[in-house]
């Protein structure tokens, strides 16, 4: 502990000087320096918080008392107040550039409360003639060394992030790719028979459903597109594949919103009739939808979790 004492009978004076310093309106460094070897003296008779007290009354008064700010970066240290002794060596090291050992206790801080690059840039600062600088130059060589291990465990991290985000691309385009085989299965077989109440052709149809004016709405997988058919048989793209990723089931409700189950994207689609397109909800691999007007509830059918869910419309 550095000290900084002023008279021959130092408690007594102290003691005395003390008194007289707390009941000044006005303080001078010399009341600074008396508080200050009150704190030297509460911490020689263990009395840590005082000591400390003391010492931030003789820094409120001289904020350049170096001493001060080292004695009291000392304690925090040994008592467990890190931050706080952080706080107080980086005022040493201002004060004081040359205070190489303060420099090392600053970086050794740092190090232990995980702010490593900002402990090397304290580190690098103590010169290789100093009696501290093998001990700052093994504890660069120790952070160096931590901060490598983090860099790996971050690249790690990283690579299980992408491989499992590939993997899950190819087990999406493998579904994807076996409805398309079923799909052009369904496509090339050869009808048994013709039939005249044919509507209309689509590649491969899937989702169908009509509104309360009579028309038919009817999804495409393939196309990636959802058709309107009128009464009249006109036939128009109502959904264009900007939002869409393999239409399946469709559904409407009684005010003729209709909802789309949207496989390859996990969500459903609500349509308003004016053509407005949102995202109603999120599932993984939607297929089938129903509307119970009754209770006013969509029932969706989720292939990926074997479930069937139900929303309030």
């Amino acid at each position: 502990m550095k000290k900084r004492f002023f008279g021959l009978f130092f408690s007594f004076f102290v003691l005395i000087t003390l008194a007289a310093v707390e009941r000044a309106q006005a303080y001078t460094l010399d009341d600074a320096t008396a508080l200050y070897n009150m704190g030297i003296d509460y911490y020689s008779q263990n009395q840590v918080q005082k000591s400390m007290d003391y010492f931030k009354k003789a820094i409120s008064i001289d904020p350049k008392f170096y001493e001060a700010y080292y004695n009291l970066a000392q304690i925090q240290a040994s008592y467990g107040y890190s931050d706080a002794a952080i706080k107080s060596y980086e005022k040493v090291v201002q004060l004081k550039p040359d205070d190489y050992e303060s420099i090392y206790e600053l970086g050794r801080l740092l190090y232990k409360r995980g702010y490593l690059s900002r402990a090397l840039t304290y580190l690098d600062r103590v010169p290789p003639s100093t009696d501290i600088s093998a001990q700052a130059v093994s504890l660069e060589q120790k952070i160096k060394k931590r901060q490598a291990e983090l860099a790996l465990i971050a690249k790690q991290k990283e690579e299980a992030k992408l491989a499992q985000a590939k993997q899950t691309a190819a087990a999406q385009s493998e579904t994807v790719q076996m409805q398309e085989t079923k799909v052009s299965a369904v496509e090339k077989s050869e009808p048994a028979f013709e039939n005249s109440n044919i509507i209309i052709s689509l590649q491969a149809p899937s989702g169908v459903a009509s509104d309360s004016n009579g028309n038919i709405y009817a999804a495409s997988f393939s196309e990636n597109k959802i058709y309107k058919i009128t009464p009249a048989g006109e036939k128009s793209v109502y959904v264009w594949p900007v939002n869409l990723g393999g239409p399946i089931g469709l559904a409407l409700d009684s005010a003729d919103n209709l909802y789309v189950a949207n496989y390859t994207k996990n969500n459903i689609l609500k349509v308003t009739p004016s053509g407005v397109m949102s995202e109603f909800a999120t599932l993984k691999k939607p297929y089938c939808l129903s509307v119970d007007r009754t209770r006013n509830i969509l029932v969706v059918s989720e292939q990926d979790s074997n479930n069937i869910v139900k929303f309030k419309l």
